[in-house]
């Protein structure tokens, strides 16, 4: 069991590893490696070494030195060449190692890595970055899943990298992250189509940036996902015969109105799965909890229906 220094491997060093590998080794770690296929290239190498001198962090020739040196193995690399990099780890590593994959990819890719990196005897971890590193670097928010979250929790707290650990395997974190992100990447998509339509108008998108948050101000943040939720539902089939309106518009306006037709189709599907009947009370912001509890009653008892 690793508990006092552990060597620290990255696989891949770009923007990630290398914020990270400053923050540890400010916390006191005292060897950190990295392989980047890139560190021999002309122009992309001269970042890669750069960024290895200032994070003080060893360049090693081969990821086979990498792993053979490494504790704690972290893959920092493109998400879609995450499972391939598990599957060449998973030839070198020796039990008792851990394999953390902090990429972006999907809950299944964490799941096959990790039965690959299991049977070496290897802890896995799925670790879900939340935010850019660049500032709070290996402090950043973080969930962890796996066979090796808790230890290696227990491994790298001291030098501040304290991941919160969810119950589940591999892939569990990960799809955390991937809700969230369908949230995250639909705001950005919808904000982009407020501001297109907005500019086409002669509108400044500033004016409209306190009214939008005019119906959720009052609420506390953790309860605005539920106030959305509970609206959709009630008022789907109101809402989408709404959008109809404001579909036509935007198109007058030369926009085409992406986001708004997916939110009509949304609404609309809603609308049919008859949900709205499995909702009491809720005018009451109290029951916003056992609202959600209906929806997803709902849900199950409709099973194959919903999509």
């Amino acid at each position: 069991m690793i508990v006092d220094r552990p060597r620290i491997g990255f696989v891949g060093f770009g923007e990630v590893a290398y914020h990270f590998s400053k923050g540890l080794k400010d916390d006191g770690i005292r060897e950190i490696l990295a392989y980047d296929k890139n560190a021999k290239e002309l122009t992309k190498g001269e970042i890669v070494r750069r960024r290895a001198r200032e994070a003080r962090v060893q360049l090693t020739p081969s990821l086979r030195q990498l792993v053979g040196k490494s504790d704690v193995i972290i893959s920092a690399v493109w998400g879609n060449a995450a499972l391939k990099v598990a599957g060449q780890c998973a030839s070198y590593v020796k039990a008792g190692q851990f394999y953390c994959d902090l990429n972006n990819t999907a809950p299944s890719v964490k799941a096959r890595g990790a039965e690959m990196l299991n049977a070496k005897g290897v802890k896995y971890v799925d670790l879900a970055l939340f935010v850019a590193p660049d500032r709070d670097k290996h402090r950043s928010f973080m969930l962890a899943s796996g066979d090796g979250a808790r230890l290696l929790k227990r491994v790298t707290a001291p030098y501040g990298m304290n991941p919160e650990v969810v119950p589940g395997g591999a892939g569990q974190a990960t799809t955390i992250k991937t809700l969230v992100n369908i949230y995250y990447k639909g705001i950005q998509a919808l904000c982009l189509e407020v501001a297109l339509s907005a500019w086409k108008v002669g509108i400044d998108p500033e004016r409209l940036a306190s009214l939008v948050v005019k119906p959720v101000e009052s609420l506390p943040k953790d309860e605005e996902m539920a106030f959305w939720i509970i609206r959709g539902i009630l008022h789907a089939e109101r809402k989408a015969a709404e959008l109809e309106s404001i579909i036509k518009a935007v198109r007058e306006w030369g926009v085409k109105p992406i986001m708004l037709n997916a939110a009509r189709k949304r609404l609309k599907t809603v609308s049919e799965y008859g949900l709205k009947g499995h909702i009491k009370g809720h005018g009451r912001r109290a029951s916003d909890r056992a609202l959600l509890k209906a929806i997803g009653k709902a849900h199950k008892k409709s099973g194959s229906q919903i999509n």
